[in-house]
């Protein structure tokens, strides 16, 4: 009967084994996807972090170039002021209108240059891209009634507002003629600022992927938290988890590459041609922020397995730290012998408290970096370290109590 029951527990460990390696696999495969549409789902589908994140380029000079040459182009088409002058000029100073005219289209460029390099642009280009933004959402889901549309293969956004605006700061800079300059038909206007074949693909990968972004991160992390837990070897199991996150950072920084170079290649010929690296950079730092947060962290999770493992090195270092911990310990034990007795009895749980609230520090914290991740390490391993000092402190007599009240409960496994 008892080498039936073993045997039986031997199958089991190796199912669950399986299971969890199948589970690891799962999760590293969907973490660059989840990932990314968690960046999405941030960065650009939230509204005010949106705004936040581009507001900035409103400084950019490639930004106020692209801007700058496609307003100035149509308020001077528009003013036609060589025309203007031939008709207002008496005849013998016709020939001058060339002149005068070259003059007063630089005119209209200077206090467009002048208009986009002011503070008051700023709001400007906070109010088109809040435009932007929710008119490309909605285009995305098929409802197209903002500024920003898509034609075939095109995204396309109208200029109207933004030529108005500067229309009426000609205005007050004491060109009155822009006052009568009519705002051209729509496809005069119209600025492409994105052509890709892939735009309905990416409509269809919008319609699926929004619904699923704002949790996806979230049961890929379960996953992998369900790997560990299953598994029979969990510092094996850490250690697996942590070089997922270290291949998913390769993966999401290829893809940003590629990213990149696609595009270019949709911005080329289009007024943000010149501009694209700027747009792509801004766009793409909480990504790149959240690819070397993860880097970090698989490190970290590599470096906990190897630590929990049964190899030698390993085993080596924590009698290292427990010698240091037990006699740091029984130094103060005279000191702090009630409250040793009450953290040997109590350790576990305290453990478990220290490892919740790093976990929960991460999870609240409104952008996770590298930098947040190892800060949140060292605050963990300093509590740990100093709750090990406490236990050791308790006389002899507790610390037996303690361990025989550990005793019955199951070992974990943790040999690699």
């Amino acid at each position: 009967m008892s080498e039936t029951s073993t045997a039986q527990k031997k199958a089991g460990g190796r199912g669950r084994g399986v299971a969890a390696w199948v589970i690891l696999v799962v999760a590293a495969l969907l973490l660059p996807i989840a990932l990314t549409a968690f960046w999405a789902q941030r960065t650009l589908i939230d509204t005010e972090r949106y705004i936040a994140t581009v507001a900035p380029l409103a400084k950019d000079p490639t930004i106020q170039q692209a801007v700058g040459d496609k307003v100035s182009s149509v308020l001077i088409t528009q003013l036609d002021a060589g025309n203007r002058l031939q008709n207002v000029l008496p005849e013998q100073l016709a020939p001058l209108a060339p002149l005068v005219a070259g003059g007063v289209n630089n005119f209209v460029e200077q206090q467009v240059d002048q208009v986009l390099a002011s503070p008051q642009f700023e709001d400007v280009w906070v109010g088109i891209n809040r435009q932007l933004q929710s008119a490309l959402i909605k285009a995305l889901s098929g409802n197209p009634d903002g500024a920003v549309t898509i034609e075939g293969d095109q995204v396309i956004l109208d200029t109207g507002d933004l030529i108005e605006i500067v229309k009426q700061r000609l205005v007050d800079r004491g060109l009155s003629w822009a006052a009568n300059i009519p705002v051209p038909p729509l496809v005069d206007r119209q600025v492409v600022i994105l052509t890709s074949p892939q735009l309905a693909t990416a409509r269809t990968a919008y319609a699926i992927g929004q619904p699923v972004a704002q949790w996806l991160i979230w049961f890929v992390i379960l996953l992998f938290i369900v790997a560990v837990a299953i598994s029979t070897r969990r510092a094996r199991m850490i250690i697996a988890v942590g070089v997922s996150f270290v291949l998913a950072t390769i993966v999401l920084k290829l893809g940003l590459a590629f990213g990149e170079n696609e595009l270019a290649n949709t911005l080329a010929g289009t007024p943000f041609e010149l501009a694209q690296q700027a747009f792509y950079t801004i766009l793409t730092q909480f990504l790149v922020i959240g690819i070397r947060a993860m880097f970090v962290l698989g490190v970290v999770l590599v470096l906990v397995g190897w630590f929990l493992s049964g190899t030698r090195a390993a085993g080596a270092a924590r009698g290292l730290v427990s010698s240091g911990t037990s006699g740091a310990g029984s130094r103060l034990s005279a000191q702090l012998g009630p409250v040793g007795a009450f953290f040997a009895r109590t350790r576990r749980a305290w453990q478990v408290l220290v490892v919740i609230l790093a976990a929960l520090v991460l999870v609240v914290s409104d952008q996770i970096t590298g930098s947040t991740i190892l800060w949140t390490l060292v605050f963990a391993v300093i509590a740990l370290v100093v709750l090990e000092v406490l236990a050791a402190a308790a006389p002899a007599e507790a610390t037996d109590d303690a361990v025989a009240e550990e005793a019955p409960a199951e070992p974990v496994t943790s040999s690699g």
